[in-house]
């Protein structure tokens, strides 16, 4: 686990049209900057309903001008702001902070969890498994999260046993999981 930091997954199913396919995470704020933890809230929507508004991530923008956070807020506000500009189909300026955020505390497994769905939707699905694959090789709270999103880059390109033996790695860490459980049937049923 990374220091004290907490992240916050919501899954959003694949076949919804929501920009924020997949799963995305948030990355909780310690400091008090009550525009941060704003931003973190935004950024917990958006994962969840799969949009937001500029004047919500407009708390994130104001909280990285005033320059009062410890370098773990500022990266996690880059985080969440990405988010936030994913929602608004905005990924230049999600990937733009999500390189800031990288640069400031490249272990945040989130970091590479969002770049890799931002290449998704993209339908640069090499890029995105470089990306999960990342995630997975620093520490994070949801391992589960870059297993299930690299297993469906892998099934996008017919990748059958990569994406089988994701989900079933996101299953070993999540066995109930109904997203994961979907996505492997339905895997095993095209391999069969």
């Amino acid at each position: 686990m990374i220091g004290h930091v907490a992240v916050c997954s919501v899954l959003i199913a694949i076949g919804m049209l929501l920009p924020l396919r997949g799963s995305a995470q948030a990355v909780r704020i310690f400091g008090p900057d009550p525009d941060a933890q704003r931003c973190f809230d935004s950024a917990k929507k958006a994962v969840k309903f799969g949009e937001t508004t500029a004047y919500a991530r407009n708390s994130c923008t104001h909280a990285l001008a005033a320059a009062k956070l410890h370098t773990r807020d500022t990266a996690a506000t880059h985080v969440n702001r990405g988010i936030l500009s994913m929602a608004l189909e905005e990924y230049g300026s999600a990937l733009a902070d999500f390189d800031a955020a990288m640069v400031l505390h490249p272990g945040y497994g989130a970091i590479y969890v969002n770049r890799g769905n931002v290449f998704f939707i993209r339908n640069w699905y090499d890029g995105a498994i470089a990306e999960y694959t990342k995630a997975l090789a620093v520490e994070m709270d949801e391992y589960q999260v870059a297993y299930l999103n690299r297993g469906m880059a892998h099934e996008t390109l017919g990748h059958w046993e990569a994406a089988e033996a994701d989900y079933r790695r996101a299953l070993a860490l999540d066995p109930d999981w109904g997203l994961a459980i979907s996505k492997l049937a339905r895997v095993l049923g095209k391999r069969n």
